[in-house]
């Protein structure tokens, strides 16, 4: 269990955040050919290094969150919730605009290449938003969050990779911004199931960051049709 004592000394934080469809946006992280999945760069990586099984646990679960997430785009593009895209995807060839982390990891992910490639089966419709991030975290090195206020955004409903890294970093920056966050528990994976579920009961204490299912999250959306 990895819970902040300070809070048996407060009021429970109240996580049940208020839901208007059109100021709710569906935030898909890193959702592309690069990282999810098995031929792309790091698929390959393990492939050629002979380790296919170090990544085995984190394809799997990409696999089985990516129907959660196909069902939460057409929820939410029948309601008119913007649904917005996040990669990374360097301007440069070797990635030099990036941040020195993902560069001194092999990271090489030009926005025009296959790589930056968002899935096909949750690749973006229409004039949706794709952002495209040279960080870790959404926030820190776009415009998203002038964009999302431009778009009168004030609720996020979080899916993508990995739980543990650039879903968990966007989801505290957007709290600390003042965004209602809601991850979508089971629309988020990482790379093994204890990272997943650890980094999950961390966002959640004390209560500025929600968890829903992907059901929950349908049947909040569904509440609000006509």
């Amino acid at each position: 269990m990895f819970k902040e004592p300070f809070y048996q000394l407060v009021p429970e934080a109240v996580i049940e955040f208020p839901f208007e469809p059109e100021k709710a946006a569906l935030l898909i992280i890193d959702m592309q050919y690069l990282d999810a999945h098995p031929d792309g760069w790091m698929g390959r990586l393990a492939q050629e290094k002979g380790r296919e099984n170090l990544l085995k646990y984190r394809f799997e679960a990409i696999a089985r969150i990516v129907p959660n997430i196909q069902k939460l785009q057409q929820a939410c593009r029948a309601m008119g919730i913007e649904v917005v895209h996040v990669r990374v995807a360097f301007l440069t060839q070797d990635g030099r605009d990036g941040i020195q982390a993902l560069r001194s990891r092999g990271t090489r992910t030009p926005y025009y290449g296959r790589e930056a490639e968002i899935l096909d089966e949750l690749r973006p419709v229409g004039d949706e938003i794709v952002i495209n991030k040279t960080s870790v975290g959404a926030f820190n090195s776009t415009s998203i969050d002038q964009i999302l206020r431009n778009l009168g955004i004030e609720h996020l409903l979080i899916t993508g990779i990995v739980t543990n890294g650039c879903v968990e970093l966007t989801a505290r920056d957007a709290a600390d911004r003042g965004y209602w966050v809601t991850l979508v528990s089971d629309g988020c994976a990482a790379s093994t199931p204890e990272l997943h579920a650890n980094a999950l009961e961390r966002m959640t204490d004390g209560g500025l960051i929600a968890a829903k299912t992907t059901e929950e999250v349908l049947a909040m959306i569904a509440a609000h049709a006509e």
